[in-house]
């Protein structure tokens, strides 16, 4: 569209030293999607058996997770979301409340992509009845949560300072989230998590029309530790846990790479009490960095200057904010459209084609521009960093009230650097995506909970 919102936002100026603060709509045009590999018959055929299943006409959902996973229970099906112990408990619906079921509408049918399905497929390792399970519970979770009815005036307030904001893309075409939890501005509640989840939709929204489709995201997090006189509120052990539960079960196989900078001693006390939570491999997608430059993974013309960049980004809420919005809805409704035009009002129709990338019938030769490897930066991963031992963990967050009397109100971190980041860290979640024959594997798997004897030593306040 000619006249697109996308089309009048202007390029980061060519000075450096100028300021500027406004999204970006595209990668840079060398950025290249990672390809992903080829499914094997079995996976086809678990991934056609699911789509089906969302496809029933008589096909139906509740609008509460408590009504779903009471079904779930008198169907025989077990429990479903892995933090069902941890994170409250539900009184009984009513029968009334069992049988208020109603079918998905165009905007959750738009959401249910093939990489959709595969995203909860990866999360839970091919279990058929796991992924449906998963699926269902993410379906029901948005729309208890009302996801797509959140208003940029709901969360106004929290993104005042800019301490999560979306800009730019990284090599692989990965729209990139940044959080500066240093900037928090607010009291630790339920909008904080609701700002969570409106940045994380806005980046996504924000993934480019490629082929294949760009699932996944880029996270930059600037801990602040060089920042003078930097404050803000601690997030309580609750508060995470409750992001936590968010992030791993209802966007699972989202992260691409963590980037993070300027990261203080006090981190790795956090680190010490989350290592647990998790997996090996989630965490050689996380990189810290003792010198800032992400350039190897994120092209310098689409990167903060904090981050070796040469945009200086400085934020202005009243200016970012509501073209961030805008260009956002813009996107969202370009989408709904051609998913109207060519999904035939069901689930399964490919992102590559719901974003613009391609029409159905052209899927092409095999030939499409995709990276021969997977972008990163030289720095430590998260693998590769020594805990602190428990004596020094202990000592660094004394001062916020103890961990052992802690429960919801126990404070995770003496600082807000810490305890923010260290949920976007090592919180978002993971997954499993290999790459075509010869193509360097782009891992993820699904960070486990840990035993309870294992909670209940790094974290006594969850048991």
């Amino acid at each position: 569209m000619p006249d697109a919102y996308q089309d009048s936002l202007p390029p980061p100026p060519a000075n450096s030293d100028e300021p500027f603060s406004l999204p970006l709509p595209h990668p840079d045009p060398s950025a290249k999607p990672v390809p992903p590999k080829q499914l094997s018959p079995d996976e086809q055929d678990k991934l056609h058996r699911i789509v089906n299943h969302f496809n029933d006409p008589a096909f139906k959902l509740p609008n509460s997770l408590k009504v779903l996973k009471a079904r779930w229970t008198k169907e025989g099906q077990g429990q479903g979301s892995r933090f069902g112990g941890l994170f409250g408990r539900s009184a009984t619906p009513s029968q009334d409340e069992m049988n208020d079921l109603h079918p998905l509408n165009d905007v959750e049918k738009c959401y249910w992509s093939p990489q959709a399905f595969l995203r909860c497929f990866r999360a839970v390792k091919w279990d058929y009845a796991a992924a449906l399970r998963r699926a269902e519970e993410t379906a029901v979770w948005r729309r208890e949560y009302g996801v797509e009815d959140m208003k940029e005036e709901d969360v106004w307030v929290e993104g005042e300072t800019g301490k999560e904001l979306v800009f730019g893309y990284d090599v692989n075409a990965r729209p990139v989230l940044y959080m500066h939890p240093w900037r928090q501005n607010t009291e630790v509640g339920p909008r904080q998590i609701a700002f969570v989840v409106w940045c994380l939709e806005r980046t996504i929204d924000l993934a480019p029309a490629t082929d294949p489709a760009t699932e996944m995201l880029c996270l930059c997090i600037d801990f602040g530790a060089n920042v003078k006189d930097a404050k803000g509120q601690p997030t309580t052990l609750g508060q995470a846990r409750k992001v936590l539960e968010i992030l791993q079960t209802y966007y699972c196989e989202r992260l691409g790479k963590a980037i993070c900078v300027n990261i203080p001693q006090i981190f790795f006390a956090f680190y010490k009490l989350v290592s647990p939570f998790v997996d090996p491999i989630t965490k050689e997608k996380i990189r810290f960095l003792e010198k800032a430059d992400a350039t190897s993974l994120i092209p310098p013309q689409q990167l903060q200057k904090i981050f070796g960049g040469s945009v200086n980004l400085e934020y202005n809420h009243a200016e970012y904010f509501p073209a961030l919005t805008k260009l956002c809805m813009e996107r969202k409704a370009a989408n709904l459209e051609r998913w109207r035009k060519y999904g035939g009002g069901k689930c399964g129709l490919d992102e590559a084609v719901i974003r613009g990338a391609r029409v159905p019938g052209e899927e092409g030769s095999g030939d499409r521009d995709v990276a021969s490897s997977e972008a990163d930066v030289d720095a430590r991963g998260a693998a590769d960093v020594e805990p602190p031992t428990e004596q020094l963990a202990a000592t660094s967050i004394a001062g916020t009230g103890s961990v052992e009397d802690g429960g919801d109100d126990a404070a995770a971190s003496s600082t807000a650097h810490s305890s923010s980041a260290s949920d976007a860290t090592v919180a978002v979640p993971p997954a499993a995506l290999a790459t075509t024959p010869g193509v360097e594997t782009d891992k993820f798997v699904d960070a486990p909970v840990a035993p309870q004897a294992a909670v209940e030593k790094a974290v006594p306040s969850v048991a």
